[in-house]
């Protein structure tokens, strides 16, 4: 009987810590792909309502954000997603720049021809979604565009450095209007893709490196004009959002 008891016991401590990191791996990947925004305030409650749990595993997961400052405590028992200066964006970026660019550069020796195809076919849906004015959709497909070549140079260390700058950066991506840019970061990404396709690590390294500084000029260029206002992204029918201000 003793035993019994041990068994079911081990087995809850494994359920419950599997959804403490699912839960934490879906508000990471959250913010990652710009589905919350800069100085968006967040409840407990409301996250684990859109997130179909109780509020004790998600305070385990932002406790865990908080610690790599992806988030922030509010006085008011509240989180809010951090904002960044235009100094916190510029340090961030160059080292992204050097991170992702070393990262695509290992991608080329490694990628599988099916991973290539994912890419081109990712990049397509990205084309049009941006078109149509899904924004949304856009930084989600272009957030799984990057983390797909990253993936394929098989260097975990490497991809949670990336991950970090992404979890601060992430929420601000929808400020760069990439529809105002779309060409040039079509024409960027179609390089890259090209170059992979070769196996050609340093010309892939300059695509994505091409990519990545125009978008920390677009969003610089937007942080500099606090007058203007930018629209959130707008959201997908049918999708249930899945984090809620407070």
């Amino acid at each position: 009987m003793a035993r019994r008891s041990a068994v079911k016991l081990q087995i809850g401590m494994v359920e419950h810590e599997m959804l403490h990191e699912r839960i934490y791996r879906e508000l990471r990947r959250a913010l990652m792909s710009g589905a919350v925004r800069p100085g968006q305030s967040l409840s407990y409650r409301g996250l684990a309502e859109a997130l179909g749990t109780s509020p004790m595993p998600v305070r385990d997961a932002v406790r865990r954000l908080i610690s790599e400052r992806a988030l922030e405590a509010l006085p008011n028992r509240t989180i809010a997603v951090p904002t960044l200066s235009p100094r916190n964006i510029d340090e961030i970026y160059k080292i992204r720049i050097s991170l992702e660019g070393l990262a695509t550069e290992e991608a080329a020796g490694r990628i599988s021809d099916r991973v290539v195809g994912e890419l081109e076919t990712l990049e397509d849906q990205m084309e049009e979604n941006l078109k149509a004015g899904d924004i949304r959709r856009y930084i989600d497909q272009n957030w799984r565009f990057h983390f797909k070549i990253y993936g394929a140079a098989e260097m975990p260390q490497l991809i949670e450095l990336i991950e970090s700058c992404w979890l601060q950066i992430g929420p601000l991506v929808s400020q760069q209007a990439p529809q105002t840019h779309g060409a040039d970061i079509f024409a960027h990404h179609r390089s890259a893709v090209e170059a992979l396709k070769r196996r050609d690590g340093p010309a892939a390294r300059a695509a994505i490196t091409a990519d990545l500084s125009d978008a920390r000029i677009a969003l610089l260029e937007a942080m500099n004009r606090p007058e203007e206002t930018v629209a959130a992204p707008r959201a997908r029918r049918g999708r249930k959002t899945l984090v809620r201000a407070g």
